[in-house]
């Protein structure tokens, strides 16, 4: 445990100085949700849920938070701490790879967590977002369930090399792809068809989807999106873990 601990500390250090991606995970949700929110007042219709515009984007928003953070910052983290021989270190001090990871984990959740009370503060007092009647349990599972798909699939990325340049690369092509296919910037509605199919292939569409349900009260398993996160989750946690590399 006083190996984790010490790691956390590390890691929070280390994301205090990386200030652009800690500001783009913070800034660009907020961003988002005030442009995509106040391009309709019209009502939308999510399987059959009549609601407002606030409650379709604050969910995808929400969501964005995890993906700039569990995708982006780790994928890109993790070539910069190859190129620095951070985790050759990691590896003499006999650290596991499951305690840095761990330990990573929680830093990018405590960043998140930051991120969607502002979004909370801004969508209530800015866009009359209601909380009244919402399952915060529910919601809060799924999100989390969400960003630990991310960190996984974010994490496996890193991993794929141990060239820094070319993971960074691989991490920077999945990040975009994400942001602009998977659901978190645009709605996934307005996409042009051949897109659609595109986007309905990641994870982060299906994990937007449910928390989209969740939210507005809707049944998360009348569609395959629950199962889809559920496998996915799975099957990154276990490559992240097969694949981490020390070299």
């Amino acid at each position: 445990m006083n190996t984790v601990n010490a790691l956390f500390q590390l890691e929070v250090k280390k994301l205090l100085r990386t200030w652009i991606i800690l500001g783009f995970g913070v800034i660009a949700p907020i961003l988002f949700l005030v442009m995509q929110t106040g391009i309709s007042n019209k009502t939308l219709e999510l399987y059959g849920l009549e609601i407002a515009p606030i409650d379709y984007t604050f969910p995808m928003f929400a969501f964005l938070s995890v993906v700039v953070l569990a995708i982006g910052n780790v994928g890109i983290g993790f070539s910069y701490m190859r190129s620095i021989y951070f985790f050759r270190r990691l590896r003499l001090a006999s650290v596991k790879s499951t305690q840095f990871i761990f330990a990573n984990f929680l830093v990018q959740l405590l960043c998140a967590i930051f991120t969607i009370i502002l979004l909370v503060v801004v969508s209530t007092t800015g866009y009359s977002l209601s909380l009244e009647g919402k399952s915060f349990v529910t919601f809060g599972f799924l999100l989390l369930l969400s960003f630990v798909m991310c960190y996984f699939i974010g994490v496996f990325i890193g991993n794929l090399t141990t060239d820094p340049k070319t993971s960074q690369t691989l991490s920077m092509i999945v990040y975009f792809v994400i942001i602009f296919l998977g659901g978190v910037t645009f709605p996934f509605e307005a996409l042009p068809d051949f897109m659609q199919k595109i986007s309905y292939m990641l994870p982060t569409t299906h994990a937007v989807r449910i928390l989209q349900i969740s939210w507005n009260g809707g049944d998360i398993w009348q569609s395959y999106h629950m199962e889809f996160v559920f496998v996915t989750t799975i099957i990154a946690g276990i490559l992240s873990i097969r694949f981490f590399k020390y070299d």
